[in-house]
């Protein structure tokens, strides 16, 4: 991937006309104007003096001519966007703030998983994963209201951070709700799969799991360097459920469509903690990581 670089002029504390550029910066990334007249209102400006910014901020490819923001190069040049540590104060004391949240959705989305994977091997479990789902709703809240008091009190272009610790949350829960449509597959289904079927099941379960732990150590540990192991079992994942469907189309029509429907809800589930783990790749180093193609 090209990184580019650019001088540390959109910090939060510019003043004069690099808190100018900053503005500009800040107004194309929010509201994305289709023209020059169009921005020079939002921010104030007279559309000669834009003109001059743009200029200098396009020639050293902080935005495009089509009037759209560098992402890697904003992330690099944020203060504010790898300063998840812990702090008594300040933006940084936000960020820990969200991720104990984050935390305490991810613990209840991963009992749910395993819920749903007990119930599909014909476990027994304490907890189904549907009876968890008020928990994980009234974290999943909680994680978002503090995000909204992150945004409140973090400078721009810092506080874009909360919207992709937004998105990490929504994914959890989003794991837990297919984890919880597994479940009720299973249960109105009464139907159990056997043999290399099941084994195969078996491996993807717990190939999603060791996603899930690569994901918690990257967000919540800053263990960078699990990700490759990361990118190589979403490999095995992809091929192991394209053989899994291979293998299923030889059984008739009702086990197909059950199959079908929980292997599909499965690769969802461990497709949002990819996602999850890419975005905190970039949250705290600023680098947007290359996607495993397969």
């Amino acid at each position: 991937m090209s990184r580019r670089t650019f001088q540390r002029s959109l910090a939060a504390g510019q003043h004069g006309r690099d808190a100018t550029r900053a503005q500009v910066v800040e107004a194309i990334d929010r509201t994305t104007p289709e023209t020059k007249r169009e921005l020079a209102e939002t921010v104030g400006l007279s559309e000669q003096y834009l003109s001059e910014i743009l200029q200098e901020l396009k020639a050293e490819d902080i935005i495009s001519k089509s009037y759209v923001v560098d992402d890697p190069a904003l992330y690099e040049n944020s203060e504010y966007i790898s300063n998840l540590s812990e702090s008594e104060s300040g933006p940084e004391n936000r960020g820990t703030a969200v991720l104990t949240l984050l935390d305490r959705l991810e613990s209840v989305t991963t009992q749910q998983y395993e819920a749903a994977q007990a119930a599909f091997m014909g476990e027994e479990t304490d907890q189904p994963a549907g009876t968890l789902e008020q928990l994980t709703n009234e974290r999943y809240s909680a994680v978002l209201s503090e995000l909204k008091s992150y945004t409140l009190t973090t400078d721009w272009p810092g506080n874009r951070i909360a919207a992709d610790l937004s998105t990490i949350a929504t994914n959890l829960e989003i794991v837990g709700d297919r984890a919880c449509f597994i479940a009720d597959v299973v249960d109105a289904e009464k139907m159990t799969a056997t043999g290399v079927v099941s084994d195969r099941m078996a491996d993807i379960f717990a190939s999603g799991a060791q996603i899930n732990a690569y994901f918690c150590r990257i967000l919540f540990d800053g263990e960078l360097g699990v990700h490759q192991q990361l990118r190589e079992t979403e490999e095995t994942v992809h091929r192991d459920l394209n053989e899994l469907f291979e293998l299923v189309t030889a059984y008739d029509p009702d086990i197909y469509g059950y199959l079908a429907s929980v292997t599909r809800a499965l690769e969802r589930a461990i497709y949002y903690w990819v996602d999850s783990a890419e975005l905190a790749v970039t949250l705290h180093t600023g680098v947007i990581p290359d996607h495993a193609e397969i």
